[in-house]
């Protein structure tokens, strides 16, 4: 099935990368630093995460359900992650006691629309933490006023030589899950159209205490908490709330 990012992963670079206002990549390669181990990351895209935590001599793999965000990875990493990324949903993960710690970034936990996503996407974890690991899982943290009925503009940018402009559309669904369309389109230096994309994808909305509660229920204790990347600096209007969590117990279940 052709998804949103298969879509538009040519335009990663210049479009959701140019999106996050804060540094995320910092917090989560000096995580992977201290894990001790093996990391791995959950969509992990086109690597704007990965690569870095590659840089820096880290021990990191990923997975991503997006085959065309992992063709743009690997054109852009050359030979630096062969062995290292596969296409692999989130949600069936194939691995068992080998990662130190798993990154949910860039409010992956959002992509989780169907009620039962969360539950195996976390149970899938618990299989792949060694002894002792450690998930992070990272959030949008919801606004009110989202909804519209009509597309709004989003942006213009500069993209190869000519322009990339962006509109989007948010529809709730109910149940706090939101529909988001969005519309693409490039054009030429002349400003003659070169391409329309226009994307659909449903997110389910996880406030703070929703992820608090998903982590709990699944058998999780959290020990660290981050509003922006940063602890103990939560302002009037975060933007992401971020949790790393540990198992609270590893029975023989997730260990077959």
């Amino acid at each position: 099935m052709t998804s949103a990012y298969d879509q538009i992963a040519h335009l990663y670079d210049v479009d959701m990368a140019r999106n996050m206002p804060f540094d995320d990549v910092s917090l989560y390669a000096d995580l992977a630093q201290r894990a001790g181990g093996r990391v791995l990351e959950l969509g992990c895209g086109n690597g704007r995460i990965l690569l870095e935590l590659l840089r820096r001599g880290i021990d990191a793999y990923g997975v991503d359900r997006s085959a065309a965000m992992l063709t743009q990875l690997r054109e852009k990493s050359g030979s630096s992650t062969a062995g290292r990324v596969c296409r692999m949903d989130a949600c069936a993960l194939a691995f068992s006691d080998a990662f130190a710690l798993v990154l949910c970034p860039y409010s992956l936990i959002t992509y989780m629309a169907a009620e039962s996503d969360v539950e195996r996407m976390l149970d899938g974890i618990r299989r792949a933490l060694s002894i002792n690991g450690r998930v992070v899982i990272d959030a949008f943290v919801p606004r009110s006023g989202m909804s519209s009925e009509i597309f709004g503009f989003d942006y213009r940018r500069p993209y190869r030589s000519g322009v990339l402009t962006r509109a989007k559309r948010v529809a709730p669904l109910g149940a706090r899950r939101n529909r988001i369309e969005r519309h693409y389109e490039i054009l030429g230096a002349d400003g003659i159209l070169i391409e329309e994309i226009d994307t659909r994808e449903d997110i389910r909305l996880f406030a703070p205490d929703d992820v608090r509660a998903s982590l709990t229920g699944a058998g999780f204790r959290i020990d660290t908490e981050w509003w922006d990347y940063a602890t103990n600096s939560r302002d009037s209007q975060p933007q992401f709330f971020t949790v790393a969590a540990t198992p609270l117990r590893r029975n023989r279940a997730y260990l077959a």
